[in-house]
């Protein structure tokens, strides 16, 4: 059939044109431009683009003011990178493909969390974040919470850290807008907030055996004291305000070039 014949030459011809105009205008990402764009959620992002997205390195900020800054590839997470929140917590890690395959967690007060063997506030050391910095105070005048000054806790509620939590509405309210509702905590919160957390009224605390000594006799050369808790980082004022990028040399992204607010 002629007309097949000429049909099919046609489309070969086509397709050798198309895939030759490919292979003839690469384009290079590497050499892609900073540049923002907001999106229809009400995310937005600011850094470098290739053929299918983000890609490169950049900061995407979502709606509830979260934000993500490290590397990504093909509009996905995808490197080093860290999670920023407004609590001034930071969630340090690797992603491959939009998934976290490391991760490090450090609080706004400086305490990196250990998932393996968390030895914080435990036997035989029980100083907190702040006490590694300032020392432990002399009774009646003890830190009661990293965050200074103490923030007074309304009656009838429990300081959980990044607001109160009314025990009778189980839900969480912020700390400077009286009556706003923060967040509403799981079962597994609610209770792990009131048998941990600050809570106005005060009950006498009773004996507690899981903290007492163990005495032993005197030695002439006694052993050093315990290291810190694991992760505790040192330096609270220092370190704690500066990016992972701050120290982390051996990334090939052009990121010393991007300056984000």
């Amino acid at each position: 059939d002629i007309f097949a014949l000429i049909e099919i030459e046609i489309k070969a011809k086509i397709s050798f044109q198309f895939t030759f105009t490919l292979r003839a205008a690469p384009v290079d990402i590497s050499q892609a431009g900073l540049s923002s764009k907001t999106f229809p959620t009400s995310s937005r992002y600011e850094g470098s683009w290739g053929i299918l997205g983000m890609s490169g390195y950049g900061k995407y900020t979502f709606p509830n003011g979260v934000t993500y800054v490290g590397e990504f590839d093909d509009g996905e997470f995808h490197g080093k990178g860290e999670m920023q929140y407004k609590d001034g917590m930071v969630l340090r890690g690797r992603w491959e493909n939009g998934v976290m395959v490391e991760r490090t967690l450090l609080f706004g007060d400086s305490l990196q969390y250990d998932e393996k063997d968390w030895k914080y506030c435990k036997m035989p050391d029980r100083r907190f974040a702040i006490e590694y910095e300032c020392g432990i105070k002399p009774a009646g005048d003890s830190f009661l919470t990293a965050e200074q000054p103490t923030r007074k806790i309304p009656p009838g509620h429990y300081d959980t850290g990044d607001g109160f939590y009314d025990f009778k509405t189980k839900m969480i309210y912020k700390y400077d807008e009286e009556g706003a509702i923060l967040r509403v905590p799981s079962l597994d919160e609610q209770n792990w907030i009131e048998s941990n957390c600050r809570v106005n009224p005060e009950e006498p605390l009773g004996p507690r055996p899981d903290l007492y000594e163990t005495f032993i006799p005197p030695v002439v050369q006694p052993e050093p004291l315990p290291p810190p808790a694991a992760g505790v980082n040192l330096m609270m004022n220092g370190n704690r305000t500066r990016s992972m990028y701050s120290y982390d040399q051996d990334l090939t992204s052009n990121r010393n070039a991007y300056k984000f607010p």
